[in-house]
């Protein structure tokens, strides 16, 4: 298997699986030309998979654009589409393994592209070809906007974590200067026809050309058409430059990426406006409206020169429309494509076909991933963490999450279970009677709430428990619907599911109070790091589960009980703690959740220092409360007897065990580091988890024995 059909294959796998056996063939070149990763200068999984399908005479250039001939002699027809997306080269790797980005986008970005990465996960392609998953770092909230929380950052304030703890891992992994790094592909199909993706319409042009060689393959034309797949369309054309220079045409269209919302045509700045009547005319025959525009604007950079072309070679800009446009949420209708399919062959001279292609009415619908760990039980930590992880609960509705801690509980402790009347799952372990000692994790996180469907068929979101929602505006999201989990982008606040009115969208089972998350994903990255949207705080129900399973078989000879509690509605409130809070009076409490760490580019030095990899937190002091300190001495001193790796700490935020009123309840906080809290690539080790477990463990095995 080549390395770009690898690289499709991984996109089925990820929920593409009966895509491609079922979709148009136009569709499903763009679904998996959009799965591709390829920035500025580093198009070649791009270019792989065109020259796999579009046949005729092909050759590639300096600079990898591709070009396909087909037919010979007079007139000569140009047909450009560029393949490349927004994305950025690594500039430096300062000396905690940070990756320094430079920006390949130019002007054509709005809003600037890094405030599109920041907080979100990205892929850095290596000079030898490997894809490694990274994290673009973004402030926590809980630091406030000093630290860069809630206010725009500059392209100077851009970092990729890759996992890397220094200069020499991260180049021990491959990672060096020049490589690129873009945005995590998520490719949906939203209601009705429309396909969604990061920069989608960067290859809308690319799939419409593909569509033409197959015709073109089994139909020559009359004169010559060549097919010019450009690189480096971003920042400043550079494909596009040589290949008019290069390549002698009678006239010229280019398909531009980055339009405006319905398809239009311009002639490029200095062209002949002439040629574009007959475009409009043309549309009209395959019943497609084209919008007629005065210019389009094409910048070559600031040594670009001047343009490669003259009036004669006609050169005329067609722009397919795509909503939030030159943003990572855009979507395209596939009926309108195939329009301009058709529209294509026209001009390249073919008859037009009796019917048009028929369009896919059954494309797989894209939520939550294939790879979510199935029903059952999970022999690791890690698995019980990505478990966990990858099912959806804002507060609130954390009802799946709590279903899937039962299934993962050791089957011993299965009459010791119940669901109290907030919700929160309570597991007691030891003879009955009041417990001594109480251990929280809480099951919910943050995420939004469907406030209102409008008229014009798109949904306003509330955000639910603490988030900046500019690291999830113009990105991909995930409605939990009354029929399941439906793919949308979210823009400024708004959902768009595809539907075209408010009747569409409550027909997709979309009703106010749904929830909506970021699509679930756990990812891996160097080492022991992972990442991934809820670590805060399942994380930290993972290890109360571990610990639970290591105890089975060793509480026979318990003298007190203890009670596991896994709560809701911590980040709306504590609410589930203060419900379990007003019927319990246990000697000790210990809440272990998230210990949101300043190692990372944003945050204080003089708060929360707590290294990943380098154990359990002890939380003895945050904004809730503090740890008296005969227990800090106590626990540190267990950790010591075990070898259990621990820190005490410093940090913001509060906890679980706040909400405790009783005298005689001491709060015990343990945590593990948090890298970038509340946002979509929340970051952290699995080391530290190992230890929050042993902790767990221990702490609990001398409670359940009275000492």
């Amino acid at each position: 298997m080549s390395r770009t059909s690898s690289f499709v294959a991984l996109a089925t796998l990820a929920g593409w699986a009966s895509f491609a056996a079922r979709a148009d063939r136009l569709g499903s070149d763009l679904a998996a030309l959009a799965a591709l990763h390829g920035g500025p200068g580093d198009e070649r999984r791009v270019i792989e998979f065109i020259r796999e399908r579009v046949g005729g005479t092909h050759r590639e250039g300096a600079n990898g654009s591709l070009l396909a001939e087909f037919g010979r002699g007079d007139p000569r027809i140009l047909l450009i589409a560029g393949v490349d997306e927004p994305g950025f080269a690594v500039s430096g790797i300062d000396g905690e393994g940070y990756l320094r980005l430079q920006p390949l986008s130019g002007s054509r970005i709005r809003g600037g592209l890094a405030s599109y990465f920041r907080g979100q996960h990205v892929g850095v392609a290596t000079g030898t070809g490997v894809l490694l998953p990274g994290v673009a770092a973004a402030p926590s909230v809980h630091f406030g906007s000093a630290y860069g929380a809630g206010r725009r950052l500059g392209e100077n304030e851009i970092f990729v974590d890759i996992g890397a703890s220094s200069p020499l891992e991260a180049r021990a992994a491959g990672v060096s200067l020049l490589d690129r790094v873009t945005l995590e592909k998520r490719v949906a199909r939203l209601a009705g026809d429309r396909l969604a993706g990061p920069w989608i319409s960067s290859r809308a042009g690319v799939a419409l050309l593909l569509s033409l060689a197959r015709r073109l393959e089994s139909e020559p034309p009359d004169g010559t058409v060549t097919l010019a797949f450009v690189t480096q369309q971003y920042p400043y054309s550079a494909g596009l430059r040589r290949v008019l220079e290069s390549v002698p045409a009678d006239h010229a269209v280019l398909l531009a990426s980055n339009g405006g919302s319905a398809d239009s045509i311009a002639p490029a700045s200095g062209s002949d406006p002439g040629a574009i009547p007959g475009y409009v005319e043309l549309a009209g025959k395959v019943g497609l409206r084209l919008e007629r525009r005065y210019s389009h604007e094409i910048a070559f950079g600031p040594f670009g020169g001047d343009r490669p072309w003259d009036s004669s070679r006609r050169l005329a800009v067609l722009s397919p429309g795509v909503r939030n446009s030159s943003t990572p949420a855009e979507s395209m209708s596939l009926g309108r494509l195939e329009g301009l399919a058709r529209l294509l062959e026209l001009v390249a001279g073919l008859e037009e076909r009796d019917s048009p292609s028929p369009m896919a009415s059954g494309f797989a619908q894209a939520g939550e991933p294939s790879g979510a760990s199935p029903a059952g039980s999970v022999s690791s930590l890690e698995e019980t963490i990505r478990a966990l992880v990858e099912v959806a609960a804002v507060s609130g509705s954390e009802g799946r999450v709590r279903e899937r801690i039962l299934e993962l509980v050791p089957r011993e402790l299965a009459a010791d279970q119940r669901v109290d009347k907030a919700g929160n799952l309570i597991v007691r372990v030891g003879p009955p009677g009041e417990p001594a000692a109480a251990f929280l994790a809480h099951m919910d996180e943050i995420g939004f709430e469907v406030q209102d469907i409008l008229p014009r068929g798109v949904a306003t979101a509330a955000s639910k428990g603490g988030g900046n929602r500019d690291l999830f505006s113009w990105h991909p999201a995930a409605v939990h619907g009354r029929y399941g989990t439906l793919p949308a982008v979210m823009a400024q606040g708004q959902l768009d599911l595809g539907a075209d009115s408010d009747i569409g969208v409550k027909a997709m089972g979309v009703r106010e109070g749904d929830t909506v998350t970021v699509p679930k994903r756990y990812k891996r990255l160097l080492g022991s790091r992972v990442s991934a949207r809820s670590l805060d705080d399942r994380l930290g129900c993972a290890a109360l589960v571990e610990a639970l399973r290591r105890l089975s078989g060793r509480i026979r000879r318990a003298t007190r009980a203890v009670d596991f509690v896994f709560s809701v509605e911590e980040e709306t409130g504590l609410n589930g703690a203060r419900r379990y809070a007003a019927s319990a009076r246990p000697a000790r409490v210990y809440p272990v959740d998230t210990f949101v760490t300043s190692d990372s580019p944003f945050g204080p030095s003089r708060l929360a220092r707590a290294g990943l990899g380098a154990g359990a937190v002890l939380r003895a002091l945050d904004q809730s409360g503090m740890t008296p300190r005969r227990e800090v001495e106590r626990v540190i001193a267990l950790a010591r007897r075990h070898r259990i790796p621990l820190q005490v700490g410093v940090t913001a935020g509060g906890n679980d065990g706040s909400v405790f009123p009783s005298l005689e309840t001491a709060n015990i906080p343990i945590g593990f580091p948090l890298r970038y809290a509340h946002t979509p690539v929340e970051t952290a080790d699995l080391r530290d988890a190992e230890a929050v477990a042993a902790l767990v463990e221990k702490l609990a095995l001398e409670e359940l024995r009275g000492r």
